[in-house]
């Protein structure tokens, strides 16, 4: 069983994230058990249109070894019929949850993500192992959806944040900047379903381009 610390030194451990497609496609579990089997240490699940019949389906589709790596999206009562420890709140549904705080899910073992478009929201977010910002670099699967950020852009944490992952038009080539930016890590989306014909391998480039990065700040 992988182990996956988050809150390390943050550009030596670039920590690599892989989100689903939006839509449930053929043969889907197969292509999922292939990243785990290459190395995948977690895997964003969101299906948005998605039934609780079909998110079930596919979700036992899947290697049972490799379930507890999955981040659910929606549907979180899935989250204990399969006992998944890791579920995501996507930014509406934190701000529709706030009011109530997030106490009934901080129990053992349950680990929490969501999502933020604004870094002055990284402070009202303690109750998460991390979240996502986006965008980072102009987005490969949503046209249109374009970074804001400035080019010589580097993150400032404070202490009690959560950690803060890269989201948003990330490629290979974006590995290094990203680090240079001073995030915890990058997750992608478009780099591993709409470039070239293979996930794993897309995957696997990435991967490599982390694992570069580690290298070279430990050398």
């Amino acid at each position: 069983m992988r182990s996956w610390s988050l809150r390390q030194h943050r550009a030596v451990n670039m920590k690599l994230i892989v989100m689903s497609t939006p839509h449930l496609f053929k043969e889907e579990g197969d292509v999922i058990n292939a990243l785990f089997d290459a190395g995948m240490n977690i895997f964003h699940l969101r299906k948005p249109e998605a039934s609780i019949p079909a998110l079930r389906i596919l979700i036992e589709q899947i290697d049972p070894a490799y379930r507890h790596m999955l981040v659910l999206h929606q549907h979180h009562a899935l989250c204990d019929e399969f006992q998944l420890p890791r579920r995501h709140y996507p930014e509406q549904l934190r701000q529709h949850h706030a009011a109530s705080g997030f106490a009934d899910q901080q129990q053992p073992g349950i680990k929490l993500s969501t999502s933020i478009h604004d870094l002055d929201s990284i402070a009202s977010c303690s109750a998460f192992e991390y979240v996502f910002f986006s965008p980072v670099f102009d987005s490969i699967s949503k046209a249109g959806y374009r970074s804001k950020l400035p080019t010589n852009f580097r993150l400032d944490t404070k202490s009690g944040w959560p950690a803060v992952i890269a989201l948003g038009g990330i490629e290979v080539r974006h590995v290094e900047q990203v680090s240079a930016m001073n995030f915890d890590g990058l997750a992608v989306l478009g780099a591993i379903w709409n470039i070239g014909q293979s996930p794993v391998e897309n995957f696997l480039a990435l991967d490599h381009a982390c694992l570069l990065i580690k290298n070279s700040e430990t050398n």
